[in-house]
């Protein structure tokens, strides 16, 4: 009896539909890429790529970044001044974009009451595929954050009072902060001129001397933060244009120092802000 015609596999009869296959996912794999490249908050996955990658040699775990804009009267009025400290902000915000964590913006004024919240948010730890996805994931997430954060700037300067700065204020929020994120190294950043008009001491006039400065830095009382690490940048810059003596915002810049370092944290105080790596 002879023998009917060989069947064919379904392999065998479209050999190259598996390559369709393929193809078809390489092509939907090009388009997600290049949606990413036209999206997030540096102009694309490029620039993102550039300002975060190399901010992750420094990472060794997630961190949680505490940011404070004064916005009492000294500061306000000064387009330069609010953009310079919103770039302090910033590069605070890509240090936690690049390790993952949380990050809290705030804009203050006279007292720890006198504290508006920008902005805050989450940062991808970990991806489902690669780093570079997580990067790119959280440059988006920095660019929605800081969206809210400059549409949240008029409604702080409506709510906040303008009379007086509390730095100190904002050292013991940053150390609640922490307490209650438990898990990642802590990074504050204060953008100020550190100008106190009240209690401990009154900066704004001729009797704050450095002696004064360390002598009342040295009796306070204020919250560990033993491995933190705070930045205070803009002492002495005001929105007016008779700017503080130096000597005057010497006597400033050493009483921040000595009350930062009884924190327990490492400090940096300066007039001028540059931004660091890591």
């Amino acid at each position: 009896m002879s023998k009917g015609p060989a069947k064919t596999s379904q392999s065998n009869r479209h050999p190259k539909s598996g390559s369709r296959r393929l193809m078809a996912l390489f092509a939907l794999g090009l388009l997600t890429t290049i949606a990413a490249l036209t999206g997030g908050c540096g102009g694309g996955v490029s620039a993102a790529l550039s300002r975060l990658q190399p901010l992750t040699d420094n990472c060794h775990g997630p961190v949680n970044g505490y940011a404070g804009i004064d916005f009492s009267a000294t500061g306000r009025g000064n387009e330069s001044l609010l953009e310079e400290r919103l770039q302090a902000v910033h590069d605070l915000t890509d240090k936690v974009a690049a390790c993952g964590g949380h990050m809290k913006v705030v804009a203050f004024s006279s007292s720890a009451a006198e504290t508006f919240t920008l902005g805050e948010d989450d940062f991808p730890t970990t991806s489902g595929s690669t780093e570079t996805a997580r990067l790119i994931q959280a440059d988006h997430v920095e660019g929605d954050l800081f969206d809210e954060v400059e549409g949240e700037v008029p409604t702080a300067e409506k709510s906040l009072q303008p009379n007086g700065s509390d730095v100190l204020a904002q050292l013991r929020l940053a150390a609640q902060y922490e307490s209650q994120r438990g898990e990642g190294k802590l990074y504050v950043g204060l953008a100020t001129d550190g100008i106190a008009t009240t209690k401990p001491v009154a900066m704004n006039t001729p009797t704050f001397t450095r002696e004064v400065a360390r002598s009342t830095a040295d009796e306070l009382h204020l919250p560990a933060m033993p491995g933190a690490a705070v930045r205070i940048a803009g002492i002495g810059k005001t929105t007016g244009e008779r700017q503080l003596h130096t000597t005057r915002i010497a006597a400033i810049t050493a009483f921040y120092s000595i009350a930062c370092r009884r924190t327990k944290a490492h400090c940096l105080v300066t007039t001028d802000y540059t931004a660091q790596g890591g």
